[in-house]
């Protein structure tokens, strides 16, 4: 037998939680929402400190932060699922991963150049379509 759908809220219910909520906001006892981030002036800000910066301390900080981001420690059971920024993050260290693959097996050939498609079909591509 399949499951009963729940019945829709009405108005009023939906009213009652709102107003429930807000007291709550009110009191402290859930925290205040939060403004949304405006996406395209914040890749802005991220992408102009980014051409700034010292690549070989970047480096360094890149690991840690990629670190503090994901670990074997969400592998486990008992771990909350993974979350769409942590998949973000994989996705670039495969990226890096699959990069790295790319160049060694041009130097195995015995090139130095590639065409931007070829990376595009045989790194970019595969990684976005996960």
């Amino acid at each position: 037998m399949a499951a009963k759908k729940p019945k829709r809220m009405t108005q009023r219910e939906k009213d009652e939680r709102a107003a429930t909520r807000k007291r709550l906001r009110e009191m402290g006892m859930i925290p205040p929402r939060k403004a949304l981030l405006n996406r395209k002036k914040f890749a802005a800000e991220v992408l102009k400190e980014y051409k700034k910066c010292d690549w070989v301390g970047f480096s360094f900080y890149l690991h840690q932060a990629i670190g503090c981001t994901v670990d074997e420690s969400m592998l486990k059971a008992e771990a909350d699922r993974i979350t769409s920024e942590q998949i973000g993050v994989l996705k670039l260290i495969k990226l890096t991963l699959e990069t790295k693959h790319f160049h060694e097996a041009l130097k195995e050939a015995g090139r130095s150049t590639y065409s931007v498609k070829e990376y595009l079909e045989q790194v970019y591509d595969p990684v976005m379509k996960l």
